[in-house]
């Protein structure tokens, strides 16, 4: 019972963001169903890999057993889980505790039914992928639409990593929701802050990105003038001054030194080191951003598959290589427009710092193939946000348009 109402949820904030969201062309309603498809697919598919492939390693089964607890008091509407902190798991309410309090509300709507709150993460997941496919649509003139919704909708790590209980789900939905406030002529601040705080309540660190990568495009923008931009630049630094002392005081840093961060970083990575995709230890510090940016956009490298899983992140990453190599004059005209172009510069700036401090701070295969998803939507769009066939289309209809335009004037002028 609780899948056949899971499913049910699903198709109907399909139907619901398909007719608010997506145009009514074949290509896309096609690629569109077969996009819900997929969640159900990937749903059926992460709980085979838990049960079997993952030897019980799995972050849903603990969240699982504090959504049940929650599960409970919220069946009674006694919702201290949120107020009482003697509740909260290892006393924090937000990060990676937080995930919890969603799953015990889906668990509530699916009677507990695993596949039912599977599919549910899987469908918040969907839902901020179509929102970062509108505002992408909404922002690009010449963007090749139906195989930019192929890849966000069916490429694996989209919708495999987010078909269970777990941040991934909700990172897509607030990425989603902070790139519908991002326009050239005007930004809408109530999306970008309800953005941000889905972003922050889930994984700090990425709504911590978030900022800085939305402060880049009020300092690098061009098309302000100069006394604007003054003002911008001041504000800026301002903020990430804010930013710096506060992340010291959350992380116990006491100076922004290459010697604190490699202490800083050497604890992080102890977290990684398990399972068979540990990489190579890092150089330490400043010295060891080269690597991680090879880590995270490379890795792992084909002679390093160990297993299916490692097969699937090797195939993944290279297809996308690939895919922005053959694409790569729209790759150069997204770069070219950046400083012209808002959510150009947002997508930029975010990606460049997700990926550096990614790279710094992770040091296994499994935990980079992960995290590094909530990148590719932004190099998908990149793919395909200035297509050469679409440009061709609107130059000659603009062609034509101009033409007719001289045929009515000199009409007119023969008929006076």
């Amino acid at each position: 019972m609780g899948a056949i109402i899971a499913i049910l949820l699903l198709i109907g904030l399909a139907q619901w963001l398909k007719s608010s969201y997506i145009k009514n062309q074949p290509q896309l309603n096609k690629r569109y169903n077969w996009g819900v498809f997929f969640r159900i697919l990937g749903t059926v598919g992460y709980i085979v890999y838990a049960r079997f492939f993952s030897g019980g390693g799995v972050d849903a089964w603990v969240y699982d057993n504090w959504a049940a607890n929650f599960a409970e008091y919220f069946r009674a509407f006694d919702f201290s889980p949120f107020f009482v902190e003697s509740m909260w798991r290892n006393g924090q309410l937000f990060y990676t505790n937080f995930v919890a309090y969603p799953a015990a509300f889906f668990m509530i709507f699916t009677f507990d039914n695993e596949f039912g709150v599977y599919l549910l993460f899987s469908a918040v997941c969907f839902a901020g992928l179509i929102l970062l496919f509108k505002s992408f649509s909404k922002n690009y003139f010449f963007l090749d639409q139906p195989n930019l919704l192929f890849w966000v909708l069916l490429f694996p790590a989209l919708w495999f990593w987010t078909s269970t209980i777990g941040k991934d789900a909700f990172m897509f939905l607030g990425m989603g929701v902070v790139c519908m406030g991002i326009h050239n002529k005007r930004l809408n601040y109530i999306y970008i802050i309800i953005g941000l705080a889905i972003l922050y309540a889930f994984r700090p660190p990425t709504a911590y990105v978030a900022v800085l990568a939305l402060g880049s495009f009020f300092i690098l923008n061009i098309k302000d003038n100069w006394l604007i931009r003054i003002f911008k630049i001041t504000a800026g630094i301002v903020v990430i001054i804010l930013l710096a002392n506060y992340l010291s005081d959350q992380w116990g840093v006491e100076e922004f030194s290459n010697q604190e961060l490699t202490e800083l970083q050497r604890g992080t990575l102890r977290n990684n080191e398990y399972g068979t995709g540990v990489l190579d230890e890092k150089a330490g510090g400043i010295g060891s951003i080269p690597q991680g940016i090879v880590d995270v956009l490379a890795r792992p490298f084909l002679w390093e598959i160990r297993n299916v899983f490692t097969a699937a992140a090797a195939i993944e990453i290279n297809a996308v290589l690939l895919l922005l190599i053959i694409r790569r004059k729209s790759v150069m005209s997204f770069i070219k427009d950046s400083l012209s172009h808002r959510l150009s510069t947002f997508v930029l700036a975010f990606v460049f710092i997700y990926v550096v401090t990614v790279g710094l701070f992770e040091n296994n295969i499994g935990l980079i193939a992960r995290h590094r998803s909530i990148i590719f939507p932004f190099l998908f769009l990149m793919a395909f946000a200035y297509d050469d066939k679409v440009k061709r289309a609107y130059q000659q209809f603009m062609w034509r348009k101009r033409k007719q335009a001289e045929i009515n004037r000199q009409r007119g002028l023969i008929n006076n």
